[in-house]
């Protein structure tokens, strides 16, 4: 369902992203379903921040890969020229991931170099659009890597 969404993404005015981004995680309880994998996909986490501004906790259904043993995720915003909230609330404050049921406190780290390269490459192979993203904005769109620091059954 991502990869359908995904294609029009750069076009959907803000609420729209913040209304189908809220109802994406409130679907994320079923990935571990047969339904929830058909509705939201295989390689999608739950990425949980505190809002900056806020205070608030903010959940945010993400596209991932895993690779060298780190879990890795694009702030892509669909191609827009800012990068997305959650990425500032991510890198300053940390936060946590979900997948398959198990939560993790997380360390991020903005990719650069040879490695974003790799990765990059990774998320394009799984999801051709991501080199529409690239050419739509006039930023540099940030690689994250999470470095898991603790595991915690998911209540």
């Amino acid at each position: 369902m991502w990869k359908f969404f995904g294609k029009t993404f750069y076009y959907w005015p803000k609420w729209l992203v913040v209304l189908v981004t809220n109802l994406h995680a409130k679907l994320f309880s079923f990935n571990e379903t047969r339904i929830g994998q058909k509705i939201i996909g295989e390689d999608v986490l739950l990425l949980e921040t505190v809002g900056r501004k806020t205070g608030k906790t903010r959940r945010t259904p993400l596209v991932y890969i895993f690779y060298n043993s780190k879990y890795y995720i694009v702030a892509s915003y669909g191609g827009r020229d800012t990068n997305p909230g959650w990425y500032y609330n991510l890198i300053n404050l940390g936060g946590f991931i979900t997948i398959n049921g198990n939560r993790y406190k997380v360390i991020p780290k903005v990719s650069i170099g040879k490695q974003k390269e790799i990765v990059w490459n990774l998320f394009v192979n799984l999801y051709k659009t991501f080199n529409k993203y690239k050419i739509t904005t006039h930023r540099d769109i940030p690689i994250v890597e999470l470095t898991v620091i603790e595991y915690e059954k998911e209540k």
